[in-house]
């Protein structure tokens, strides 16, 4: 957070006698972080639902924008690790983020920097989500396609996340490609993501698109934030070929409109990729003919004057 907009969230707070300020500045399926100072000596941050105890994380991450801009000495920042399974809970009960001292006498709930009043809703959403777990990265378009990762710490199959654009229906994500330093991480190996603009439907061109953990695109993933894809003239995105069935050939994407998108995606790449042979095969067919036609011009074609004249010199071929 940049020092101008921190400034805009340092408004004193009193809670038993203690002032302090701070809150939850990101609220992500894999990790709550944030930042918080106060007249005491603040331990850790706990997650609670009710009495039931989610999650802890001391607090004593660096935040030299913090420590600038109040005149701060120590690591006031907090990065909270959320689990990807959760017991049986009583979702009735309010869902906080408790800021404590280390002798438990100074409790401090914490809230959202921006959004302070839909803290306790935007938690309970956050939990009871089905990308509960889920870390990861946008890193924007890298060498002309959009990259990033994600994954859940534990689990080996790959994750799916979602590309999202105004308007437009989300277009699922595997993460399973390979990516260096994800297991330091505790997370697979093969979480890394890869999305060509040319794999996109043409409605997707000039679209500012971003991606998110959850299909709803309640949690976006941290780094690049929103990027405009090139237009359909630039030469990058091209509308992708209609399904069609691999017998008859006739188009039959209302039949598999409530299949699962992975299996339609892979319906599309099929699709494409039987087109390509078509098309490698209609190349074949025109060399083939080409060459056909030569060696027939060759045989039939009668030899000039000039030829014949050579060869009786020995100089013809």
């Amino acid at each position: 957070m940049t020092g101008r907009r921190l400034k805009r969230f340092l408004g004193l707070r009193r809670d038993g006698g203690s002032a302090w300020r701070g809150g939850i500045e990101h609220l992500l399926p894999g990790r709550i972080s944030g930042w918080v100072v106060a007249s005491v000596q603040l331990y850790e941050v706990r997650l609670m639902v009710g009495p039931h105890l989610i999650a802890r994380s001391e607090i004593n991450q660096p935040r030299p924008d913090v420590c600038e801009t109040l005149q701060w000495q120590g690591d006031p920042g907090f990065a909270l690790t959320l689990p990807g399974e959760l017991p049986q809970l009583d979702w009735s009960q309010s869902a906080r983020l408790l800021a404590l001292s280390a002798d438990g006498n100074t409790k401090l709930e914490l809230g959202l920097l921006q959004q302070r009043p839909q803290t306790a809703e935007r938690l309970k959403t956050l939990l009871q989500s089905e990308a509960l777990g889920l870390d990861g990265h946008f890193d924007g378009l890298q060498q002309g396609a959009l990259q990033g990762w994600a994954g859940r710490r534990g689990q080996a199959q790959p994750t799916e996340i979602w590309l999202q654009a105004s308007g437009l229906e989300p277009w699922a994500v595997l993460c399973d490609q390979w990516r260096e330093g994800m297991q330091d991480m505790g997370l697979p190996e093969r979480c890394g993501f890869r999305v060509e603009p040319q794999e996109l439907p043409g409605g997707w061109c000039g679209q500012k698109v971003w991606c998110s953990f959850d299909r709803a695109g309640q949690f976006r993933l941290p780094g690049a934030g929103a990027l405009q894809l090139a237009a359909v003239d630039a030469g990058l995105i091209r509308a992708a070929a209609p399904l069609m069935h691999p017998a008859s050939g006739s188009p039959y994407a209302a039949t598999i409109a409530d299949a699962p998108q992975e299996l339609k995606q892979s319906w599309r790449a099929l699709e494409q990729f039987r087109q390509f042979l078509d098309g490698f095969e209609a190349q074949i067919n025109r060399a083939e003919a080409l060459q056909s036609r030569q060696t027939e011009l060759a045989t039939t074609q009668p030899m000039r004057k000039r030829d014949q004249l050579l060869r009786l010199l020995g100089g013809g071929r």
